[in-house]
């Protein structure tokens, strides 16, 4: 059967090609069996950039195998094509990746284990990195993972608030061994300073950066780097925490600081992605989407944030090109009219099967 597919982007152009043996190609003259998509916007998947397919819960309990798969496919049928998978205690999603079958999965990218230092995360969850060891720990972590290395930038300590695991000259080092190897550095860090220091050591993704700077956005900007805000994820912690408590009064300043600089970021060229990290599944990252939307980011921006931004970050076409994989997912509305239509997909293709 040849099917022809009419892609129109939102608020773009509209481009028609044809399935051929699971790819995108040019149409044909002839005319085909089945057309889809004339009444429907498209985008080449959803993006979930801050992802942990190997739990369900913050429970912190070993990898789930059985339940990563599910949720992998999960988030495929939900428009999901990429996830950045930001670590668990153990490697659970790279075997997955390994041994799931990719037209039965969104592509993944992923972090191993994560690492801190003693103290710096919650006990015996994180590989440590020990004094003068940070070279040999990402080493094993870039071999160990699929394109990424997690590090836990900062850890709240008793009366202390959250307080740094790592030094500039360690993050510097971490990146330099991990470029080295074709891996990327991404820092979970919600404390003040962690966000300026990791930028400026050349961190690749920055994920919650509740206290980044505008110069801390030029400088990522200029190097086209990754900040994952987790909105619904800090959200979730300050319910946990109490608005009140010490912890919850420093999230919600974070959160109202992140609120001033979604548009600069943009307009700095720093690649804004929609991450779910546990608050809900992948399959729901749209949800993060719209919190970036009801706070204050521009519409467009939004659908880049849950979609093609995600692709171009990780060096992947964002636009149906002729010989990549026929992979899409379709709306009824425009989402830049309304981002919220981002959460509802009427048609989901992975390598030219449909899904839904």
């Amino acid at each position: 059967m040849q099917l022809r597919v009419v892609l129109r982007t939102p608020g773009g152009e509209t481009v028609t090609r044809d399935v051929r043996d699971g790819l995108w190609a040019g149409p044909r003259e002839t005319i085909p069996d089945q057309v889809l998509g004339a009444d429907m916007w498209a985008l080449p998947g959803l993006v979930d950039a801050h992802a942990h397919l190997a739990g369900d819960r913050m429970d912190l309990a070993p990898g789930d195998r059985q339940g990563a798969e599910r949720r992998a496919r999960a988030a495929l049928e939900a428009g999901v094509g990429l996830l950045l998978d930001k670590g668990w205690s153990d490697s659970t999603v790279v075997h997955l990746i390994d041994e799931m079958s990719l037209q039965d999965r969104p592509d993944i990218e992923a972090a191993g284990g994560m690492y801190a230092v003693a103290g710096g995360y919650s006990p015996g969850f994180t590989r440590y990195v020990v004094p003068g060891g940070m070279a040999e720990s990402v080493r094993q972590a870039s071999i160990e993972g699929r394109g990424w290395v997690k590090l836990i930038g900062d850890w709240p300590r008793k009366g202390l608030g959250p307080v740094p695991n790592f030094s500039g000259d360690e993050l510097a080092t971490a990146v330099e061994v991990a470029s080295g190897l074709g891996a990327r550095v991404a820092i979970h860090t919600m404390a003040r300073e962690v966000p300026s220091v990791a930028v400026k050591a050349g961190v690749h993704s920055i994920e919650h950066g509740l206290f980044l700077t505008s110069d801390d956005l030029e400088v990522l900007g200029a190097r086209a780097g990754i900040w994952v805000p987790t909105v619904v994820q800090v959200e979730t912690l300050i319910g946990m925490l109490g608005a009140e408590s010490s912890g919850g009064r420093l999230l919600r300043e974070g959160l109202k600081n992140m609120a001033s600089m979604f548009s600069m970021a943009v307009e700095a060229g720093v690649h804004v992605l929609a991450g779910t990290d546990l608050a809900v599944g992948s399959h729901q990252v749209a949800l993060e989407g719209v919190r970036l939307w009801e706070m204050g980011m521009a519409p467009r921006a939004v659908v880049d944030a849950v979609g093609a931004s995600g692709f171009r970050a990780t060096g992947r076409p964002d636009a149906f090109e002729v010989g990549t994989s026929a992979n899409v997912v379709m709306f009824s509305e425009d989402p830049i009219r309304d981002p919220r239509v981002l959460s509802h997909p009427k048609v989901v293709m992975r390598m030219g099967r449909i899904l839904t």
